[in-house]
């Protein structure tokens, strides 16, 4: 659980970082005094938090798809047990 939590924090601090280069990348662009060198600095940086918040919230998603799976043990492939509300 404690890994969970501190995939959580991960995750926001590589969206807030990513929401971070974006606004720097924009700034660069409309205030049009950014080099090329910086331009190309902050679409690595951006590129690379990007890539962590996916990261992140793929282990999250996998985490959570794994103890779903456990706290249901009587359900086989994620189907409903027979007699639910489906079936008649």
């Amino acid at each position: 659980m404690e890994a969970v939590k501190q995939l959580r924090q991960l995750r926001t601090v590589y969206a807030w970082g990513a929401a971070a280069w974006t606004g720097c990348l924009l700034l660069t662009f409309v205030g049009e005094r950014g080099t090329t060198r910086q331009t190309v600095l902050l679409l690595v940086l951006l590129a690379a938090f990007l890539t962590l918040l996916l990261w992140s919230t793929w282990c999250l998603w996998e985490t959570g798809a794994i103890r779903a799976a456990k706290q249901r043990p009587d359900t086989a492939g994620g189907m409903a047990p027979p007699g639910g509300t489906g079936e008649r």
